[in-house]
This record gives structure tokens, C-alpha cells and sequence, in this order.
């Protein structure tokens, strides 16, 4: 249990080359294809985001609820949100075409639209980047915090560290469910000015943590390849068939909710923003994007076999970091590409890359520290589950 994981030297090859790939794709698209480069940078974005935000939600409810079945793997996620400072950097990145994603950026734009000039106090580029800074500080800081006790405690075995982990959490949930519920609506909403949603914010929210869940599956199963099937056991990996299962209802939940209120209320000003989704070329996708979020997971998951197949899971949770890709996709290409949605080097290139750098950090970050959080209180009642395994 004191072992720090070493991953192989080809699989860290191989996140380079996809991240170079990634890299290029993105300069390139910069100079040749701007108007369609910029919305898909702003998809990896939020992906990583939620990546690291999905993590730091899992610590913080495993500690707040005094969780003791997730202690062995606690570390994949503590690696996991070191992805934020780097999305951070993204953010910075994005200012260079806040002019090509959003309207309201357009003073021009702006002059001649009664709508964007009553939102302007909200949505001006000032406040936007001063609003993303703040929420990108918290998220960092919390994140950190919770980590830095957590790897403390493995040296000094002081209780003080679970105690102020537990303060930590609950600023951590408090705080960054609030906050990405806005920045979602910053980040996302915001690209059609006009159009809004109540439910907006939970839906990202919940596509979120399904999307990080995923994350640590696939992390999980690695690690049992890698020999630490005796500490990650099959009983472990079923408890996190069990939350995949469960939040891909939760998101198909609120995926239908968002919809039935806006065609009960058959606002003309809300509807524009299914019709244009849910015909034509993007109908398809749309469906597609029910499917991977929610019937395939559903589905396969549903047996009590399925829950504890290493293989189940990791094609499971495949489909899910590409369903909530699509899910993104889906949220801001239609502004980009009109009527018709296309797919090519630009959307596979730079999606690719930025899930590269998330994996490339997070690898890098497990092996700094033991795997397992030694003098954690409730390691004592994790591990008794892996030795009846």
C-alpha cells in the first residue's frame, strides 16, 4: 500500500503524440479555419473543467458524508484535479476569441440589440473574465486544500487533516456547484444571448460528474491491469458501475425536465433552441446524445454482473466520455455551424488533445504520491471489502 504507481513509459508516448496532435490542430486552425477552431477549443475547455471540478466533488462528498467505500481510490481523483490550474491557462487562451464566440463581445453587435444592451452589466468582457477568475481561484484553492491534507496525513497520521478536509468539502460543494452553475451559463448559455434556461446550470452540472465518474473508472481498471486488483477490488469497481448507472438517469432527468419546461411554456423566445436541435442535421445527434448518455449506460449496467466486469465498465465509460463530448458539442456548434453539423480534424483533433493533457496530468500526479492514503481513518473499513474479494 505504500507503493507509488509507475505507468508505462508507451502509454505516457502515446498521451504525447495525441496532445501534439491536439496542439497542431489547434494552431493550424488558428490560421486556416478560425470561425471553427475557436468553438471547439471552447468544448475542451469546459471538458476539462469538468473533469477537475467532477473530481473535486467526489472527494468533498466522500468526505462530507463520512464515506468509507472510496478511501482506496481516493487518489485518482486527488490527481484528477490538478487539471485546473491548466484550464485556467485555457481560459486565458479563450480571450484571444471571445470575439468569435460571443455577440455580446461586440460593441458593434451590441449598439443595435435592445436584449444585449439590458444584459450588458452581466455580460461584458470585464465582468465575464473577472467572474472566471474568481471561480477558477476558488476551485483551485479548495481543490488544493483538500489534497494537501489529504497527502499530509499520509506522513503524520494527524486527524486534523480529515477534520479540516471535512470544512474544506463543504466550501467545495457549496461553492462550486454555485459557481459552475454560472460559469456554465457564462461559458455555454451565453453564446445564444437571447435564449435561456432555469434548469441550464443543473444540466451541466450533472453531465459534469457523470463525465468525471467515467474518468476515474477508466483510472481504476488501469491501475487493476497495472496489479492493484487486491487493493481495488471487483467489489470497488461495482460501487462505481452502481454511480454511473445512477447519474446517467439523474442527467437523462434533467435533460427532459429542461425540455418540458421550455415546451409547456412554448416561449417562442425558448423553443428557437430545440427546434434548431432537434431537426434537420442535428436531430440525429441529439438522439445519439440520449443514447450515450443514458440508454446505452442504463442498459448495460443494469445487470449485477455488468457492475463488476472490468471490461463492461471501461467500454461503459468510453461511451460516456464521448456522449459527454457530444453533449458539449451539441451545446455550442450549432451557433458555429448552422443547419448542418460537421466533423472532422478540427472537433477530433483538438478534443483528443485536450483529454490527452488530462490523462498526461493526472498519470503524472498518482506518481508523486502512494497510491493509497495509508493513515486515513476510514481506510480500515475500506479495506476489509477488498480482502473478502
Amino acid at each position: 500500500m505504500n507503493d507509488r504507481p509507475t505507468f508505462s513509459r508507451t502509454l505516457y508516448r502515446y498521451l504525447d503524440g495525441f496532445m501534439a496532435l491536439g496542439l497542431i490542430t489547434f494552431v493550424a486552425g488558428l490560421f486556416l479555419n478560425p470561425e471553427r477552431i475557436w468553438p471547439n477549443f471552447l468544448v475542451a475547455e469546459v471538458y476539462l473543467i469538468g473533469l477537475g471540478l467532477g473530481a473535486g466533488f467526489f472527494i468533498a462528498i466522500q468526505h462530507l458524508s463520512n464515506a468509507a467505500w472510496g478511501t482506496v481510490y481516493r487518489r485518482i481523483p486527488e490527481a484528477m484535479i490538478s487539471i485546473m490550474p491548466y484550464a485556467a491557462g485555457g481560459i486565458l487562451v479563450l480571450a484571444f476569441g471571445i470575439h468569435s464566440l460571443y455577440e455580446w463581445s461586440l460593441p458593434s453587435v451590441v449598439a443595435n440589440d435592445p436584449v444585449l444592451q439590458e444584459k450588458s452589466a452581466w455580460l461584458n468582457v470585464t465582468f465575464f473574465f473577472g467572474r472566471l477568475a474568481f471561480y477558477f481561484a476558488g476551485w483551485i484553492y479548495l481543490g488544493r486544500q483538500m489534497v494537501k491534507h489529504s497527502v499530509r496525513q499520509d506522513d503524520d497520521g494527524d486527524l486534523e487533516h480529515t477534520r479540516k478536509n471535512i470544512r474544506y468539502s463543504a466550501l467545495f460543494v457549496l461553492f462550486g456547484a454555485v459557481t459552475f452553475c454560472f460559469a456554465s451559463f457564462d461559458l455555454l448559455m451565453s453564446l445564444e444571448s437571447h435564449w435561456y434556461s432555469t434548469v441550464f446550470g443543473l444540466l451541466a452540472l450533472s453531465g459534469l460528474f457523470l463525465n468525471a465518474m467515467a474518468a476515474i473508472t477508466i483510472v481504476a481498471v488501469i491501475l487493476r491491469t497495472m496489479g492493484y486488483d487486491h487493493i481495488i477490488t471487483t467489489d470497488h469497481m461495482a460501487d462505481l458501475g452502481k454511480l454511473l448507472m445512477s447519474f446517467s438517469v439523474f442527467w437523462v432527468y434533467m435533460w427532459v425536465s429542461q425540455q418540458l419546461l421550455i415546451w409547456y411554456s412554448n416561449i417562442p423566445e425558448e423553443t428557437s433552441y430545440y427546434i434548431f436541435r432537434h431537426f434537420g442535421g442535428w436531430g440525429s445527434l441529439s438522439f445519439l446524445n440520449v443514447m450515450l448518455n443514458w440508454f446505452v449506460p442504463f442498459v448495460a449496467l443494469l445487470p449485477y454482473a455488468a457492475k463488476r466486469s472490468d471490461k463492461i465498465l471501461v467500454q461503459v465509460s468510453v461511451v460516456l466520455l464521448v456522449g459527454h463530448w457530444l453533449d458539449l458539442f451539441i451545446m455550442v456548434m450549432p451557433v458555429t455551424f448552422g443547419g448542418q453539423p460537421a466533423l472532422g480534424l478540427w472537433e477530433i483533433g483538438t478534443i483528443l488533445g485536450a483529454l490527452a493533457l488530462f490523462f498526461l496530468v493526472a498519470f503524472r500526479q498518482m506518481e508523486k504520491h502512494r497510491l493509497v492514503p495509508v493513515n486515513d481513518p476510514f481506510l480500515v473499513e475500506s479495506l476489509p471489502r477488498a480482502q473478502e474479494a
